[in-house]
């Protein structure tokens, strides 16, 4: 309680920033779900937080560095995707399921809008991925003083009560730590090191296949990203934290890992995912049905049409039906054609936004050199999560989203200022990005 008031106050006397860790705090802690909770007011802790935020934005004195966020295009992709899932009300099977989705949405243009407005500096951006991967350690916390065995899906923060999104949560951390870790000093080190060991356990005990996929092909990725200056050190710790992982891993993880080796073929007694296959199959044909989508969360509603009982889920004597496993078959079906080229318009933006700060950083020294491969590699995770699991409403896309938009516009910045200072010193060889500390991307603005 007394952080968090803390928090608020600082939002107004120093700056916003301190609100929307406040928001990223209460997030992860979500008081109404914690023992200690009982004893605390009776408020929406997390709407609290966003309103106060954005009250200490309005009220802000300085101008925020970052480019005025119209100027991003993705932003007009979700005005327009928020307008149809809008439209959609008019014929969505479930209205109560769709009429949150659009309540959802809503609040996450409202986050959107607060982290760019909030994390417009170098240092801004790392209190935000600290905020997050203390968060996230205060989930490996749960999980290591929980854990009595087989998946653990007791995180109890907002959206991730599920295996798969807390292992996808808690491996975005795991990379944004890792950038943190190459800038840091010695005593920083330490701390993440400690944060991290937690945050990789939480990992193992999830045994969530996508989230062993996505963090394997993330660190790749980190890899191949990463900057020259610290590949070498990158490598050898990638080797440590795969010896660490092995440490800590159980035959049950295994022996669930193993069964991709399966590809979803049908094989007695063994979960291989092959029901996920036959519902994308039975969601292409809702999608047939209803072109046009038929609103959140309708999988489940016509799922019994199309799937064979022995693929529904839920107890004898319930309403037995099947959810979407797949981010982007959701928005196929439930927000027909225009879902579909949201989908492919949002990757696109994806790819641009890393080409754009990879442009401007990648050979730069300094934090946002080491932070290209984190955001890359969470990038990547996050869609080869979607293949199996449901995102749609996952709003860690949506702090991903915005803090590409940051990085975008201080990489705008960093080009622009290169080429003025190219023009004022009447050097017009090749082009080498300077790197750009907090203080000169402000006074570049």
């Amino acid at each position: 309680m007394t952080l968090y008031l803390a928090g608020s106050v600082l939002a107004f006397v120093r700056h916003p920033i301190y609100g929307l860790m406040t928001y990223v705090g209460v997030f992860y802690l979500n008081p109404p779900m914690r023992w200690w909770g009982a004893g605390l007011p009776d408020l929406r802790w997390a709407v609290v937080a966003s309103m106060v935020t954005l009250a200490a934005v309005l009220l802000r004195k300085e101008k925020c560095n970052n480019i005025p966020i119209m100027r991003h295009g993705i932003m007009y992709l979700m005005i327009a995707f928020l307008l149809w899932i809008g439209i959609q009300s008019v014929w969505a099977l479930d209205q109560d399921m769709h009429q949150e989705m659009i309540s959802m949405y809503l609040k996450f243009m409202i986050v959107i809008f607060l982290i760019y407005q909030c994390v417009d500096t170098e240092l801004h951006l790392k209190m935000f991925l600290w905020a997050h991967v203390i968060g996230c350690f205060t989930l490996g916390w749960i999980a290591y003083t929980s854990y009595t065995g087989g998946r653990f899906e007791g995180f109890d923060a907002p959206g991730l009560a599920e295996a798969n999104s807390g292992a996808m949560q808690l491996v975005t951390a795991a990379f944004f730590g890792a950038s943190l870790f190459l800038a840091a000093n010695t005593r920083a080190k330490i701390v993440l090191a400690g944060l991290l060991a937690f945050v990789a356990n939480a990992i193992i005990t999830t045994q969530s296949r996508s989230g062993f996929l996505s963090l394997g092909l993330g660190g790749l990725v980190f890899n191949f990203f990463s900057p020259p200056r610290y590949k070498k050190l990158i490598r050898v710790l990638s080797v440590l934290g795969i010896a660490a992982m092995l440490a800590i891993t159980t035959d049950a993880y295994w022996a669930r890992m193993r069964s991709l080796e399966h590809a979803g073929e049908k094989v007695e007694g063994v979960d291989t995912g092959e029901g996920r296959i036959v519902l994308v199959k039975a969601q292409w044909l809702m999608f047939k049905d209803y072109p046009f989508g038929c609103g959140h969360r309708c999988t489940a509603v016509l799922s019994p049409r199309y799937l064979d009982d022995s693929q529904l889920t839920g107890a004898a004597g319930q309403d037995r039906v099947r959810s979407s496993h797949n981010t982007f078959m959701s928005l196929v079906v439930e927000h027909g054609i225009f879902g579909a080229m949201f989908y492919f318009v949002y990757l696109l933006w994806v790819l641009s936004s890393l080409r754009k700060f990879s442009k401007a950083f990648r050979n730069s020294e300094g934090f946002m050199a080491t932070l290209l491969p984190a955001i890359a590699a969470v990038a990547v995770a996050m869609t080869l999560g979607d293949m199996f699991v449901d995102y749609l409403t996952f709003e860690m896309r949506i702090w991903i989203m915005a803090i590409l938009m940051v990085l975008v516009s201080m990489a705008t910045k960093s080009l622009q200022l290169a080429v003025e200072e190219r023009t004022r010193s009447g050097n017009f060889g090749p082009r080498i990005v300077p790197a750009l500390s907090s203080d000169r991307l402000r006074a570049g603005n």
